[in-house]
């Protein structure tokens, strides 16, 4: 009965050490009651197609819808991600849990400018916890301006991004593409995203009345107070985003709707930064499944 009970200890003491030992590869949502395994997997697609078919779980596919060239001689080209029924990708600030894009155009030829085109997100409440993202296929414009107007770009794009479901996967990816002078491959796919796109505040009926920043021990407060013509959804909100540096971070809070007017709230941690450049903070509103973009606080 001893020999028993000494075994019988010595497994519980095994167990509790592998426990310890596979902890930090474990993000424990006690409130979603899932287990969220964040697996570090690398997809390299560098071969000559803008195609590549996906070996991971979630994902089916990331390639480059290579566009047109418009008569201004900008190209339109989308970078294409489709995952499987149920997944969700996300939008440069996802919300609790998610994970922003990043994109390195680095290694990518005959390129002056690259701008990306937004879509409007969707919002997900699960759990009590909010994201912000696109679900099954997230399509991303992209707008170029080429050095040498006359011939192709080369366009390579390293993606870090992360899919959800019950599982959460960050993934790295390169794709490649050549983009010609002539060639109208899938014009009508983005169009009907460019469609959808986040709108400017310039062209909506919403205003930036005040912006206040406010210092604090570590960083910045920031506060507007924008006003609509007619009353906010009740479950309007808005984010704040500024350009972050090593160490920093912005954690959003609350917005707070009170008829016609909306409060959006971030604190800004700004490692060594004694002074923020209201030109470079960039609020969105998410309202009524519309999304408004407004460059600077300068109210």
């Amino acid at each position: 009965m001893a020999e028993k009970t000494i075994a019988f200890i010595q497994i519980i003491i095994i167990q509790y050490y592998l426990l310890l030992s596979i902890m930090p590869l474990m993000l424990i949502f006690t409130r979603m009651k899932k287990i969220m395994i964040l697996l570090i997997l690398l997809f390299n697609t560098t071969g000559s197609s803008a195609y590549s078919q996906s070996p991971i779980i979630g994902l089916k596919s990331v390639d480059i819808i290579r566009g047109w060239r418009q008569s201004n001689d900008v190209h339109i080209a989308a970078i294409n991600i489709r995952m499987e029924k149920g997944w969700k990708t996300y939008w440069r600030v996802p919300g609790v849990g998610g994970i922003p894009p990043l994109f390195d155009w680095n290694k990518s030829k005959n390129i002056k400018s690259i701008s990306k085109i937004w879509p409007t997100p969707n919002i997900y409440n699960e759990y009590g916890l909010r994201t912000i993202g696109y679900k099954e296929e997230f399509i991303l414009p992209i707008k170029i301006k080429p050095i040498d107007q006359k011939k192709p770009i080369y366009l390579e794009a390293t993606i870090d991004f992360g899919i959800c479901a019950d599982v959460c996967i960050p993934i790295q990816t390169t794709v490649e593409a050549e983009l010609p002078v002539r060639t109208s491959i899938g014009k009508n796919r983005i169009l009907e995203v460019l469609d959808r796109a986040i709108i400017s505040g310039s062209e909506s009926p919403i205003k930036v009345i005040t912006c206040d920043i406010i210092p604090l021990k570590d960083g910045f407060e920031v506060k507007a107070t924008l006003e609509n013509i007619a009353s906010f959804n009740e479950n309007t909100f808005g984010v704040i985003e500024y350009p972050e540096k090593p160490n920093s971070w912005i954690s959003q809070k609350t917005s707070l709707v009170s008829g016609n007017q909306l409060d959006v709230i971030a604190t800004l941690h700004l490692d060594g930064t004694y002074f923020v450049d209201r030109s470079n903070l960039n609020l969105t509103v998410f309202s009524s499944n519309k999304a408004f973009e407004f460059d600077g606080c300068l109210s």
